[in-house]
Parts: structure tokens; C-alpha cells; sequence
């Protein structure tokens, strides 16, 4: 039925339905989009608004990006114009025409053109909790309203967002972008979802508006595919490029010179452990950032600070040196990260898979670390009890 003929039928002649699109090739599309489009019959028009905007061309773009800083903005644009966009990049786009009753559908167009206005269409965009679906699901669902209401429990019970996130960078084949953003997120992520939280993602959404009740009726009068999804399938990384493969064999190189007793092959090895230690602590240091010098609220709370300690990027330069203290460090580092090895047994979903040979690696080089004796010109030498193999140059 078009869009005309079905405002007809309503004496406010208005049709307010929400637009699920499907995802894209690239990161900023992988997880969908979602939209609502307004068709007034009344007023001859045919608008889309849309909570997923933001200004490109800022020249701070990337630095608020970064910081969390970067503002979203409610912007509009014809329906037609809005379908021809996803028809070019070959995305799907499904309408699900909303029950609402005439004086909810008035409103709904007002609240939005309050929204348009130049002091109210910004807001500070966040991956979990703050997007363009979780904007819509507490316009469509009345969030922290007296008269709120939702759908009833659907998809895998007990999952959690990173679950969700998981899903999707697994279709799309993105196994480096996934674990990126497992470096990112905090332990927020891992939590159980709501059945709210659970639509913070487009499909979700528009699975959830399609099972609700709203009165007597459903919430989903009618639905239409107007553009088939054609995105051509993902193709899979060969496994020599996963990130598995590139964190194995790293740590393959830094632990073999442990085993062998070429000198040569020792002041390899003294290389690769400042590097491991240098990355780690590197990698701690922007974390740390994240968690503290931003606005993100995912990023807080980041288990990864377990193994990419900041204070690994002093560490290295103390690696093959005696002092008592950064024995003291390598050591209890070696155990935290034992411990963790364990806790990842429990809850593997914490880290990811790809960089438990790394974690190993580190802790192992962290003890043999810890009981080192002397400096020596390219070399360590291992305490004479600890029974490691011994190496030996020149003495300072």
C-alpha cells in the first residue's frame, strides 16, 4: 500500500514509520542505520529524519572524534532522495508503519521539528548507549515515560553488547576492526542486556518495534521492503593475516631465543622484549587516555589494563638490569597475568582470543625478567639457582 493511500485512511493524515537499513561495507556502516520518515499527506511531504548525522568537514573532526567530543545532529531530508542514496551503495531499506494513534503522530512531528532548531538537534554521540537507534527506541518506545512500554524478551537471552558487536564484525569478515574494538571497550560492555539496551543496534530495533503491543494492537501495522539488500559477501581473511596468526607468530619469535643458546639469538631476544614491553605499555598509556581523558562512557572500566600495563613503557628500558625493584615489578606482573590467564579461562569474551599467545608470552618474559642477575653488553645472565639457560658477553 503507498504511502498515500494509508494516510488516507487517517483522519490526521499522517504515516510515521521507522526505516531499518541494512549494513554497509565499511566501519561506519556495518552496524546499520535506522530512520523515521513522516509522510504528510496534508503538507504534500515526505521527510526522513535522521539522529546519524555529523559535520565531516569540521576541521577538529578527528580530534573530537577521538576525545568523545564529536556531536551528532538530527538532520532531514525527502524520502526519495534518501532511498536513491541507499539504492547507489546497494543496501537494503525496510519500512515498518507505525500504530499511533492521531494525537501520538502530532506530537511525534512537533518533538521533531523542536528538535530541528539550531539549540536542540545536537548531542553527544556514544556507541552503546547514545546513537541514531537508541534516539528512535525512546521516541517510538517512550523511554522514562509514565506511559513507557516494550517488547516482549526476544534474541539470545543473556547476551551482551560486545556479543552483538561480535555478530556483526563476523559477518562482515572484520576480524582486525573486531579486535580494536575489543581493546576499546570496558567491562560495561560485557554486561547483560535489557531488552531496551538490546535495540541499540538498527536491526534489533526494528526486530523489537515488530513484536511490541501497543493497547489491543500491535505496534507494527504493516511492513515493506523497498530495496533489497545486494551488498556482495564479505570475503574471509586467508589465516595467515588474522590477527591470531600475526600474534602467534610474534610471539613465537620473542620466545624462541629462550630455548636456544646462540649468542646472536639472545641479543634478538633482548630486542624483542623491550618492543613487547614498549608495545604493551604503549598501548596502556592509550587506553588509559580513553578511559580517563574522554568522553566515551564504553571505554571505561578496560580489562585490557591488565596485561597493556602504562608502566611496562619504563619497564622496558629496565629489562637485563639487577635492580631489586623492577625485579619486584617482573615478577608481580608475571603473576597478575597468570591470574588473569585463569580468569579468561571462565570468562574467555573478556580479552580478545587473538592476543592470549601475546599475554602468555609477556608473562613468561616477565619472569625470566624477574631473575636476571647482571648487565652485560647486549646480554642477561640468568641468576646461577634459577636454572634458566645461561648466556653470557662481555661485562660492562
Amino acid at each position: 500500500m503507498s504511502g498515500s493511500v494509508a494516510a488516507s485512511q487517517d483522519s490526521s493524515r499522517l504515516q510515521v514509520s521507522l526505516i531499518t537499513c541494512s549494513p554497509g561495507a565499511e566501519l561506519y556502516s556495518v552496524f546499520g542505520h535506522t530512520a523515521l520518515r513522516i509522510f504528510d499527506s496534508t503538507a504534500g511531504t515526505d521527510i526522513v529524519y535522521n539522529y546519524g548525522t555529523f559535520d565531516f568537514d569540521d576541521p577538529d573532526f578527528y580530534t573530537k572524534f577521538v576525545r568523545g567530543k564529536l556531536m551528532y545532529f538530527l538532520s532531514q531530508q525527502s524520502f526519495p532522495e534518501f532511498l536513491y542514496e541507499y539504492a547507489y551503495f546497494k543496501r537494503g531499506v525496510k519500512e515498518q508503519v507505525l500504530h499511533f494513534s492521531e494525537k501520538e503522530k502530532k506530537e511525534l512531528q512537533l518533538f521533531l521539528f523542536e528538535n530541528l532548531r539550531d539549540e536542540n538537534r545536537f548531542y553527544k554521540y556514544d556507541f552503546l548507549y547514545d546513537n541514531c537507534a537508541t534516539r528512535l527506541r525512546d521516541i517510538i518506545f517512550r523511554t522514562n515515560k509514565a506511559n513507557a512500554f516494550e517488547p516482549p524478551p526476544f534474541g539470545d537471552q543473556g547476551s551482551t553488547f560486545r556479543d552483538y558487536l561480535h555478530n556483526y564484525l563476523s559477518r562482515a569478515e572484520m576480524q582486525w576492526t573486531t579486535l580494536g574494538i575489543d581493546l576499546l571497550l570496558g567491562i560495561g560492555a560485557d554486561k547483560k542486556m535489557s531488552t531496551a539496551a538490546s535495540m541499540f543496534l538498527p536491526d534489533y530495533l526494528a526486530q523489537g518495534a515488530g513484536l511490541a503491543m501497543i493497547g489491543q494492537g500491535k505496534l507494527v501495522e504493516k511492513e515493506h521492503v523497498h530495496l533489497p539488500d545486494a551488498q556482495p559477501t564479505p570475503v574471509s581473511l586467508p589465516f595467515w593475516q588474522t590477527p591470531l596468526f600475526f600474534f602467534s607468530f610474534l610471539s613465537f619469535l620473542v620466545v624462541l631465543p629462550s630455548f636456544l643458546g646462540s649468542q646472536k639469538l639472545k641479543a634478538f631476544q633482548l630486542v624483542m622484549d623491550k618492543l613487547i614491553f614498549l608495545v604493551s605499555g604503549s598501548l596502556g598509556l592509550i587506553l588509559l587516555f580513553m578511559w580517563f581523558g574522554t568522553d566515551h562512557l564504553s571505554f571505561a572500566n578496560n580489562m585490557n589494563l591488565f596485561w597493556a600495563m602504562p608502566l611496562n613503557l619504563v619497564a622496558a628500558f629496565a629489562i637485563g638490569k639487577a635492580g631489586k625493584l623492577w625485579k619486584i615489578y617482573f615478577k608481580t606482573y608475571a603473576v597478575l597475568l597468570l591470574v588473569l590467564g585463569v580468569l579468561l579461562m571462565l570468562q574467555p569474551h573478556l580479552i580478545n582470543v587473538a592476543l592470549y599467545p601475546f599475554i602468555a608470552v609477556l608473562s613468561f618474559r616477565a619472569w625470566l625478567n624477574a631473575r636476571t642477575e647482571k648487565n652485560v653488553k647486549g646480554f642477561v645472565r640468568p641468576d646461577s639457582s634459577s636454572g634458566n639457560l645461561a648466556f653470557e658477553g662481555t661485562k660492562d
